[in-house]
């Protein structure tokens, strides 16, 4: 066997959402920090992001993470997500599989009873605290950023369904939640596949009615990526219980509960009264994946009131990866099809 690239990964997963760790065969990306790495990668060449995400070495459903040298003194490591439709800043469940990963590997030392992890990212320096016991990272706590909401009760059309009112809120990208009540739904497996087609058309909707924008950082401005569709069913009086759908490049949703869609719902529930600073909540994911949701602070940034929240969720390490391109595959950058991939499709080697 002959071969022009390998690339290794370890492979991780929470509620059985993957998230694939690159361990080997990339040493770094041009760029003098996490967001021109990120330009670098979305915008000059995504070469990298296709090789490990398009069939047949990757999928739909294999979200990817970089992981390079830091750019800045007081972090760890590098990384961000790569996804079927392009690359984002910040996702808090691949921090704490990257982080996992890194550690019960012994990429980076593990103290017990606690490890600290400092990851540079696009939207900022994340702090992960990881409970270790017998060589596992049993939780880890991320800082999410600086979270907010954008829009409160914003209407859209949607197609099939009429006027919805979504809030839209900042975590580490951008989320449109939506009641699963008012839809019908109660986030059970069974309803996998008909969430997913409600929330591809309120996809549309918001891509297309929503104006977003980082009130004080010019560089998330500049990915050309909307806000992710996203389904939630609050609890009832006396619970603190949330259940999340997400729905994920390609048109299907999401296996974890999700980070950075969970830190923008605690700041939307704070911004209306629902989630106090230090009381916990939990969210579940339509595979009953759990995180725990915790506020901090509150605080203004540059004239922005935020919030900063902590989530808090554990990964399991299930195998590992060795991608290989032979020099004479037709298809070296991959295929993409419309029938998995959706919106994110692509083509043949494209």
């Amino acid at each position: 066997m002959k071969t022009s690239r390998l690339i290794t990964t370890v492979d991780a997963h929470i509620g059985g959402e993957v998230s694939r760790v690159i361990t080997g065969g990339v040493i770094d990306l041009p760029g003098k920090t996490m967001s021109e790495k990120l330009h670098y990668i979305n915008n000059v060449d995504d070469s990298l992001r296709r090789f490990v995400l398009h069939e047949p070495r990757g999928g739909v459903d294999k979200t990817t993470n970089l992981v390079v040298p830091p750019t800045r003194d007081d972090a760890d490591v590098g990384f961000f997500p790569m996804e079927a439709n392009g690359c984002y800043p910040m996702s808090g469940a691949n921090a704490i599989c990257v982080v996992t990963a890194l550690l019960e590997t012994g990429a980076l030392p593990m103290v017990e009873p606690e490890t600290l992890v400092r990851l540079d990212t696009a939207a900022g320096l994340i702090d992960v605290k990881v409970r270790c016991e017998n060589g596992n990272a049993i939780a880890c706590t991320v800082s999410a950023p600086a979270s907010f909401p954008v829009h409160l009760d914003h209407p859209i059309e949607v197609e099939g369904l009429g006027t919805l009112f979504t809030d839209v809120g900042w975590g580490g990208w951008y989320y449109g939640f939506v009641d699963a009540r008012k839809l019908g739904f109660s986030i059970q497996p069974d309803e996998a596949r008909d969430i997913a087609a409600v929330l591809r058309e309120v996809g549309t909707a918001l891509q297309e009615q929503v104006s977003i924008s980082h009130p004080y950082d010019e560089t998330i401005n500049k990915i050309n990526l909307g806000a992710f569709p996203f389904m939630t069913l609050d609890p009832e009086e006396g619970s603190n219980v949330h259940r999340f759908a997400n729905m994920m490049p390609g048109g299907r949703i999401d296996r974890s509960p999700c980070g950075t869609g969970a830190a923008a719902r605690a700041a939307i529930l704070h911004s209306r009264g629902k989630m106090k600073l230090n009381e916990e909540h939990i969210a579940l994911s339509i595979t009953e994946g759990e995180f725990k949701m915790l506020l901090r602070e509150q605080k203004t940034i540059q004239g922005t009131q935020v919030v900063m929240p902590e989530i808090t969720g554990r990964a399991f390490i299930y195998g590992t990866s060795q991608l290989f391109l032979n020099p004479e595959d037709p298809y070296q950058m991959g295929i993409s099809l419309s029938d998995m991939w959706g919106e994110a499709a692509r083509g043949v080697n494209c």
